[in-house]
This record gives structure tokens, sequence and C-alpha cells, in this order.
């Protein structure tokens, strides 16, 4: 049954090679004209949280390439674990950084954040071992592989995030209406007279 999802294991593999690239850069990027050390801590979790989910899709599509439902279940449950252990360190540093904090814009968004990671990884893991003890399920199969699209959406939506892209488009207007104001000196408006060729004016 496995063999019946090898286009979407070759397909998902490279694309969460490309994601991961991409995802790099766009860190670097960001974070380079931010000195809010709160907003860059929350960027660096976000970005983790993205770059484990998307090493658990990457992993689990290649190592499915190369065996049968049992090494699929297998795989599942070794990135699962990694996922539960790599999502309890960030959340407490995200959490000591004040991310979780009352105070803080992003709150909700962030706890939401959490939450789907933890319960994402528990749902991989449960998958997993319900696999490996009935190895023909194609039920449990299908299962997993719905696991690894979730798992897409939940990095891209984090990738979204980091990347502020909302939040970049919406103060665009802002600078380029600060950059006309900054030239309005320099013109000339059309209802004020050229006072250098009125008599008396005196000519450079």
């Amino acid at each position: 049954m496995v063999g019946h999802y090898e286009s979407f294991f070759v397909a998902s593999a490279g694309a969460s090679a490309a994601i991961l690239g991409l995802m790099v850069v766009a860190v670097s990027v960001v974070n380079a004209d931010d000195t809010d050390p709160t907003t860059r801590e929350r960027r660096t979790v976000l970005a983790g949280s993205a770059f484990v989910a998307l090493v658990d899709i990457f992993i689990v599509s290649i190592v499915a390439l190369i065996g049968g439902s049992v090494v699929f279940g297998l795989s599942s449950l070794a990135m699962a674990t990694v996922g539960l252990l790599a999502t309890r360190r960030l959340i407490s540093r995200a959490q000591r950084a004040g991310n979780f904090s009352r105070g803080v814009r992003t709150r909700k968004l962030n706890i939401a954040f959490a939450s789907i990671s933890a319960g994402g990884y528990s749902v991989q893991l449960g998958f997993a071992v319900a696999l490996l003890a009935n190895s023909q399920s194609s039920v449990l199969q299908r299962a997993l592989v719905l696991v690894i699209v979730a798992l897409y959406c939940s990095a891209l939506g984090r990738a979204w995030e980091v990347t502020g892209i909302t939040r970049r488009v919406a103060t665009a207007p802002d600078d380029a209406g600060r950059g006309l104001e900054a030239l309005a000196p320099c013109t000339l408006r059309e209802d004020q007279p050229d006072r250098s060729s009125q008599p008396g004016h005196p000519r450079a």
C-alpha cells in the first residue's frame, strides 16, 4: 500500500528540502533589520518549529521510499519522538522569552502554534504505533500520509509568520508616504508662482 504513495513521497521530499533552504535565507534577512530581542526570539522559536516539521517530513518521505509499511511506521515513530522533544525545548525557550505573557500581542497565536505542534506530533506518534501493530492497515497508512500534509500546513503557517509578510505589506504605504513627504519641499507646487521671474527678485 505504501508504494501507492511513491509519487507523493518523492514530491514531498523535494518540496520540504526546498522550503528548508528558503527558511534559512528568510530568517537571516528578517532578523537582520529587527533589534527587538522579544521579536527576534519569537521568530527564532517559530523558525525552529517549522524547521523540525520540515525535517520530519523530509526524513519520513525519504525513508518511506526505500521500505514498506513497517519502515514507514518506524520512521514516523522516530521523527514524532524527535518532534515532541524539540517542541518541549522550544516551548520552554519561548516561555523564558515572555512570548506567552499576557501583555504580548501575539500571545494567543503563540499558544496556538505550540498546541498544534504538540498535538500534531502526538497524533503522528499514535498512528505510527498503531501501524506497527497492524502493518497491513491501509487506513493507518493513509492517516500517516495525511499527518505529513498537516505538518506541511503547520510549517508553512509558521514560515509566513516568521517572514512577517502581512506586517511588511501593511507598513509599505506608510514608508512610501514618508518618502513623498521628504521630496515635497524640493518640488514646486503648481499653485505657487515662480518668484524668480518677478521684477526685483534677485537672480543667482
